[in-house]
């Protein structure tokens, strides 16, 4: 059987607009809990299993009102069948001319147990109520879907007749009002592997599929498919409450700090334009950067050429607070008597409080490896070192290139990682509004399109080549904005920056995926072409089911 190269979604919720959101995003059905509506009232997915509403007719309000023939994907609607008074054939019925395409077990008896659940199945309100409601949908005509956890519920549902299966881990982890699952996410993909296993040797034709617990990102998913060949996954706090607790948690912040953000776009204001930015690999830089400068440890500054290795020297100097003059050095030339002061007065080292950064430090020769490895270890310079009194150091910093692990440890430095610039797109707008207010030349602002292609491109030459074009487009341009005519006319049509070969589009491709978590529509604009374009090119390459 060919692999399912994508992953089928199911998309929990309980608002309009987030399932539009989700069907848009690529959702290929729609579950209509009442858990999701519960989440959207502020209340926890686990308020689901509370006798606080009619569970059937809660669901059904919402859904009729905000989702049904307002999507174009199918929708399930979660049955609950633990109310004593409920006739199922007259709820599926309801449930079919509605317009539901299917029917799902929730809330569940599932997430029971103990004395509790015992009491359930025998009083017929139980996980066994649930599948003969499952088997009389699928009587009727209508898509099943089964929750389970067990193999006995497992096997129940199998012999049931449903077309989905979804194992469920328990209530998702993460976030504000997650629950701790129990399950680590290994012994998750394990349990999945298993039953899957079974599910394909007792029903062949049944779709596999996983959610809730330890699952929490598409990593997580990626490590459980890959494990156990699930079909797809279930997502439901994952898919509203925890992006739009993130969502609205960073937009608000960005709000209250607009003018912060602001001046740390503005070099005038003392900010440097090279630490711009919101990305996780620029906040973890800047958490670094300031945990090591309240230091007086060597600091080796690895990155590659262009990504602002001279700028972070400059900032930690900066965020030391030492008084004393910065001065750099190329390890490329003779720097060893300026290091030393062995011709005469005592060298740059003796300076008090002064920072001295040693540029391309990989070209360092070993003798003046071994001499500046030994004053880092001793702590002081003897020839200007008065008896029983240590020297005041000068702070010394490195730049390299990738690799300079076993430089670091030679000289006892901690090592500080400057990411590419391909490894923090995401921080482009307020890199380029940083570089344009600098320049003082021209253009200031930059057209949307113009952004686009910017971000499509994987600036081999990082920020020093950003800036050289951003520097050329807002000197020639006429409008005060940097226009996308005036970027193709340095770089070269947009379709220049796609890959020529196939496999290298691929990955291309599949990179922009992941670093918008598979939004074909963000992945469309991210790379600057047409969603339309991107389906065709999916499709091409085997990136579609």
């Amino acid at each position: 059987m060919a692999k399912r190269l994508e992953i089928l979604v199911g998309a929990a919720i309980g608002l309009g607009m987030t399932a539009r959101a989700a069907a848009d995003g690529g959702a290929d059905f729609l579950l209509a809990l009442n858990a999701g509506r519960l989440r959207v009232m502020g209340a926890p997915s686990l308020a689901a299993m509370l006798p606080i509403r009619d569970s059937n007719s809660f669901t059904d309000d919402f859904a009729r009102q905000e989702i049904l023939d307002r999507v174009a994907v199918p929708v399930f609607f979660g049955a609950a069948a633990c109310d004593p008074r409920l006739s199922i054939p007259d709820l599926l019925a309801r449930i079919r001319d509605a317009g539901y395409q299917g029917v799902v077990n929730f809330p569940s008896a599932i997430h029971h147990d103990g004395a509790f659940r015992a009491a359930l199945e025998a009083a017929g309100l139980g996980f066994a109520r649930e599948v003969e409601m499952l088997r009389a949908a699928r009587a009727m005509g209508l898509a099943t879907l089964g929750y389970a956890k067990t193999r006995a519920e497992v096997d129940a549902l199998l012999k049931a007749g449903v077309e989905r299966l979804c194992l469920n881990f328990g209530w998702n982890s993460g976030g504000s009002q997650g629950v701790p699952s129990g399950v680590p996410l290994d012994q998750a993909a394990e349990r999945a592997r298993r039953t899957f296993a079974h599910v394909r040797r007792a029903a062949p034709g049944t779709l596999c599929l996983v959610e809730g617990g330890p699952i929490i990102d598409p990593g997580h998913l990626l490590r459980v498919c890959e494990a156990s060949r699930a079909d797809g996954y279930v997502g439901g706090s994952t898919l509203d409450r925890l992006p739009l607790e993130m969502s609205v948690m960073q937009t608000t912040s960005a709000f209250k700090t607009a003018g912060l953000l602001r001046a740390e776009a503005e070099p005038e204001a003392g900010r440097l334009p090279g630490l711009v930015g919101r990305s996780q690999a620029a906040r973890q830089l800047a958490a670094r950067l300031a945990r090591l400068a309240a230091t007086d440890l060597p600091i080796l500054v690895e990155g590659e050429p262009g990504a602002g290795r001279t700028t972070v020297a400059r900032a930690i100097h900066q965020a030391s607070g030492r008084s004393g003059s910065l001065t750099f050095l190329d390890a490329r030339q003779d720097i060893a008597t300026r290091l030393f002061g062995d011709a005469g007065p005592a060298g740059l080292l003796a300076l008090r409080h002064g920072t001295v950064v040693i540029e391309n430090a990989d070209a360092l020769p070993p003798t003046l490896r071994t001499r500046l490895a030994a004053w880092i270890e001793r702590g002081s310079f003897e020839r200007f070192a008065k008896p029983g009194e240590r020297a005041p150091r000068a702070r010394i910093l490195l730049t390299h290139p990738p690799g300079g692990e076993a430089m670091a440890r030679a000289l006892s430095a901690q090592r500080l990682v400057v990411p590419p610039l391909r490894d923090r797109l995401e921080d482009l707008p307020l890199l380029t509004r940083a570089m344009l207010r600098g320049a003082r030349r021209g253009a200031t602002e930059l057209d949307p399109a113009a952004l686009r292609f910017l971000m499509a491109r994987s600036w081999p030459g990082n920020l020093r080549d950003l800036a050289e074009v951003l520097v050329q487009a807002a000197t020639e341009a006429t409008s005060g904005r940097v226009t996308l005519a005036a970027l193709e006319a340095q770089l070269g049509p947009a379709s220049a920056g796609a890959p020529a070969s196939p496999a290298d589009e691929r990955a291309w491709i599949l990179d922009a995926l992941r670093r918008n978590r598979f939004r074909r529509g963000d992945t469309a604009a991210f790379l600057g072409i047409a969603r339309k374009t991107l389906y065709n090119r999916m499709r091409r390459l085997g990136l579609e089911a």
